[in-house]
């Protein structure tokens, strides 16, 4: 199989609201930056993957068809893949195979969402089985409730450290450019705000946001003849179970397992705690980012509370997770996932400004769309290997 890196990368300005740009708009200000942030041009793109999240997210049926143009992207293939929160690691995978498979030198990925033009939660609540998934038209938030109530008792993810997931990510977000929210908060806040549907409060949920973000694939001939640093992908996969499974875990992901323990041979990978230098992860409130410390390995079954109140994961901590203010900053759903391997893959580039962690040579990142069926992991690193 070909090598496949990325040498470019590009976000919006996320916004509760861009209402300065179409939905096409936004997605070009982010083509924009990535294809320079390349030195390459649209000619030089050979197949071009569009991310979104669903139809009704921003009320726009395919929207790859009207993308098309606004890019510059006639006469290129153009695919459009979606899936949820997971939606930007979705098409990034596929693009990946693209690549890997010899049917395009370049990719261009871009994803986005303009949520403010949407009907999220009706969309949310229409995604399932009439009958058998009824109970999630009480909301994502409803559900992920109950998921973290079920591992307060056993594994210890108490509101505490949750609202530590929030102060930290809060703090990152102040020297991420992109992040719209910008305003720190201390754990007291966090305890303190607006109960929203125990235990989960105001604070534990990130904002809504219009933005977009994209990045280039190429193979390793391509690659060499860029002059920007290249992330090279080690390992990347995304993992599916059945929406209505019987016996699913309410305690851990088993995608989240499964698909990292394939990232991690694909990379030679014995022990995440040590061999990353920092984390990307796509928590879509602060319980989640408690999980996913455990569901990929950097702390055992039941440590998470225990690794975010020793500082590990703060940006000067030996493992740093989310040195970008994850979703805690910006959140538009649909570009979310590729906004987390843009960022972990300008870590190990050298290319995070303020929110760079110094020497950072390998990265780790995770996304997931539905609330727990569909997970994805990507390492990635300065060396090809």
């Amino acid at each position: 199989m070909r090598s496949v890196a990325i040498v470019g990368t590009g976000q919006t300005d996320h916004s509760r609201r861009r209402t300065d740009v179409t939905q096409v708009g936004l997605a070009r200000e982010a083509v924009v930056r990535a294809l320079q942030d390349a030195d390459l041009t649209m000619d030089d793109i050979d197949s071009v993957v569009v991310c979104t999240g669903p139809v009704l997210f921003a009320a726009v049926n395919q929207p790859e068809k009207w993308l098309a143009d606004a890019i510059g992207a006639r006469y290129k293939p153009v695919v459009r893949v979606t899936s949820g929160g997971g939606t930007g690691l979705a098409g990034a995978l596929a693009a990946v195979n693209q690549v890997k498979a010899g049917i395009a030198e370049r990719v261009l990925v871009v994803a986005y969402d303009k949520l403010s033009e949407g009907a999220l939660q009706y969309s949310i609540s229409t995604l399932y089985d009439p009958f058998w998934g009824r109970e999630f038209a009480v909301g994502i938030m409803g559900f992920s409730a109950a998921y973290w109530r079920a591992r307060m008792d056993s594994l210890g993810h108490t509101e505490e450290a949750a609202a530590m997931v929030a102060v930290k990510n809060r703090k990152n977000a102040l020297l991420n450019p992109y992040a719209h929210v910008k305003k720190p908060v201390t754990v007291e806040d966090v305890l303190n705000s607006k109960p929203l549907c125990w235990p989960i409060k105001l604070m534990d949920v990130p904002p809504i946001s219009d933005g977009a973000c994209a990045v280039v694939l190429a193979s390793e001939d391509a690659a060499k003849k860029s002059s920007r640093p290249a992330a090279w992908i080690r390992g990347m996969s995304y993992v599916s179970e059945a929406e209505n499974a019987p016996n699913r875990s309410m305690i851990q992901s088993e995608p989240l397992t499964i698909a990292a323990q394939k990232v991690y041979k694909q990379a030679g990978i014995t022990n995440p705690r040590r061999q990353f230098d920092v984390v990307e992860v796509q928590e879509p409130y602060t319980c989640f980012e408690l999980s996913y410390y455990e569901g990929l390995g950097l702390c055992e079954p039941g440590g998470a509370a225990e690794l975010i109140k020793s500082g590990a994961t703060e940006m000067d901590g030996d493992i740093p997770v989310n040195p970008s203010g994850g979703c805690m900053g910006a959140n538009p759903i649909g570009a979310t996932a590729l906004i987390r391997l843009a960022e972990i893959a300008d870590q190990v580039r050298g290319q995070s400004g303020d929110h760079q962690i110094h020497g950072a040579q390998w990265g780790l990142m995770q996304a997931g769309g539905g609330w727990a069926n569909l997970r994805g992991v990507a390492a990635v690193s300065s060396e090809k290997g």
